[in-house]
């Protein structure tokens, strides 16, 4: 059984490991909280320095020659992650001229640099609980790379202004960043919205999937009275007529991309977000018992349905549900979950009312310590957690982009608004978990993973195949396996020709290191590694 300390950074972490677990000890639960909601702005100076290190190959061949409009010239080197920090404007530049002066190659690069950048960062960070949470929002606001180019190519601006700029954060902040966002106008369409014809894509997503939630969903509405709250007076939910309205006050907030705005203006192409009050139809009323039609002003209508969507009680309760199944599982304990609600309402003006959030779930209880360990661990985080586990190092590869494609875990991969699903249930299928299997013993021997299991291998716990077994578990799992689980990889230790002590003999450094690989993986696929 994990250690209550081990089983508490798991939950919060891409996968705890015994130096974790030695600077909670050193430091005191709330010393190892306290630092870990204050980050840096950026990334902390190894993986910063880590990432400037990386380089990835890149190669094509040059243009056709028949088709005038193509001129980019061939290629083959190796570069750096030179588009991740770009700025919208810059990556929309490489989208505009994708095709002509730039070859297609270089957009899905942009993706590649994104998603390899993400897995070096979820696995090295010293900030493991704003990694959590990049990932927690990403799902939850969730854009997919399969969808238009136009919203791929700027994910890297996604992820940096409107998500991790506000991963701990104010939530009322981060849903206006997101809403101005080029990456999701794009996605959910409202880049294409006008006066006449208000897209309601937008409007609907940012209510049902962002705030309030599905649950808050009372139907049509255009005949009957709509229940409210009996103190406030608000609405308890949404209706289509809200819809309506929200993508008339949403109308208007696009991006430049050569249209005509107010009088003779014409705005470039630049991928950049406005506001362009021609584009925006001013009949809204009243939406969730707020008359919209007094809010004057350039982007004062979409504020204002922000502004009323961030501070319903719905909204609440809808993210906070969702935050505590991807920390507990399932069942969350309820006396954590209300006092996060508590905090999620009553700091909701605070700039770091994401953090007060955590704080009352990870200090102000011992929830996190003792409730019941059954939150099934997703196909990439067990990779991650085999990775950080064993402290294997990640370097750039641009395999990273779709080495959970088949699993439908890949990142930014989701194909629907909607996130992928957080029920144990959904990652416990037969065909996923063997997809995962063979996943865990592919990576550790590829993907720009750099390690030495061997010379991690303490002398003592090399020389038998139980001693080499309980080393690996109990430095995997912070409290060793199920004793059959144990017996029956010690019986596959002792027979295996492939074993660490079996090819030690042979005095060949890569079987041996090969051995000690396939052990951490085996381990890797144990029930008491796959929860957390």
């Amino acid at each position: 059984m994990p250690t209550a300390n081990r089983i508490a950074l798991n939950r919060i972490t891409f996968g705890a490991r015994d130096l974790d677990e030695n600077n909670l000890k050193f430091n005191g639960w709330q010393g190892w909280v306290d630092n870990q909601l204050n980050p840096p702005p950026g990334d902390d100076s190894d993986l910063a320095a880590h990432l400037a290190a990386q380089t990835m190959r890149i190669n094509y061949a040059a243009a056709n020659p028949e088709r005038p409009r193509e001129t980019w010239a061939a290629l083959d080197e190796m570069r750096g992650l030179n588009y991740v920090g770009l700025s919208p404007a810059d990556l929309w530049t490489i989208h505009r001229n994708a095709g002509a002066s730039l070859s297609p190659t270089e957009r899905t690069r942009v993706r590649q640099e994104l998603a390899t950048a993400t897995w070096i960062r979820n696995a090295h960070s010293r900030y493991q609980l704003r990694e959590f949470m990049v990932d927690f929002w990403h799902n939850h606001f969730n854009i997919s790379k399969n969808e238009a180019e136009g919203a791929t190519v700027l994910l890297p601006a996604f992820d940096r202004l409107a998500i991790r700029a506000n991963a701990l954060g104010n939530f009322r902040t981060m849903l206006e960043a997101t809403a101005t966002s080029g990456a999701m106008l794009i996605y959910l369409d409202n880049y294409l919205s006008t006066s006449t014809t208000p897209n309601e894509n937008y409007a609907r997503e940012i209510i049902e999937l962002h705030t309030l939630g599905g649950e808050a969903y009372l139907g049509v509405g255009d005949t009957g009275p709509v229940a409210t709250n009996s103190m406030t007076g608000v609405p308890v939910g949404f209706t289509d007529q809200d819809v309506l309205q929200a993508s008339r006050a949403l109308s208007g907030w696009t991006i430049q991309y050569g249209q005509r705005g107010p009088g003779s203006v014409t705005y470039p192409n630049s991928g950049e977000f406005v506001y362009n009050s021609r584009q925006h139809n001013n009949n809204a009323g009243m939406f969730l018992g707020r008359n919209l039609a007094t809010a004057t002003g350039d982007r004062a209508q979409g504020r204002a349905v922000l502004d009323t969507i961030a501070s319903h009680p719905a909204t609440a309760r809808h993210v906070i549900g969702r935050l505590m199944r991807r920390i507990f599982g399932d069942r969350p304990p309820t006396p954590a979950y209300e006092r996060a609600l508590a905090a999620f309402t009553a700091h909701r003006d605070a700039p770091d009312q994401i953090a007060r959030v955590l704080r009352a779930i990870l200090l102000d209880g011992d929830e996190v310590f003792t409730a019941p360990v059954s939150k099934v661990r997703r196909p990439y985080e067990r990779v991650m957690a085999l990775i950080r586990t064993t402290e294997m190092v990640i370097t750039a590869n641009t395999a990273h982009l779709t080495t959970f494609d088949r699993l439908t875990d890949a990142l930014f991969a989701w194909p629907a608004p909607d996130g992928r699903p957080d029920f144990d249930a959904y990652w416990l299928a037969t065909g996923a978990n063997l997809a995962a299997w063979n996943l865990l013993f592919t990576v550790p021997n590829g993907l720009g993973i750099q390690t030495s299991l061997t010379a991690q291998t303490p002398r003592d716990a090399a020389e038998s195949p139980g001693a080499t077994v309980e080393y690996w578990a109990n430095r995997m799992t912070g409290g060793g396996l199920l004793p059959a689980n144990l017996n029956v990889l010690i019986g596959d230790q002792a027979g295996a020709n492939g074993a660490p002590t079996a090819v030690r003999a042979r005095r060949s450094a890569a079987t041996i290191e090969n051995a000690y690989r396939r052990l951490a993986s085996l381990i890797a696929t144990t029930q008491d590694f796959s929860v957390r």
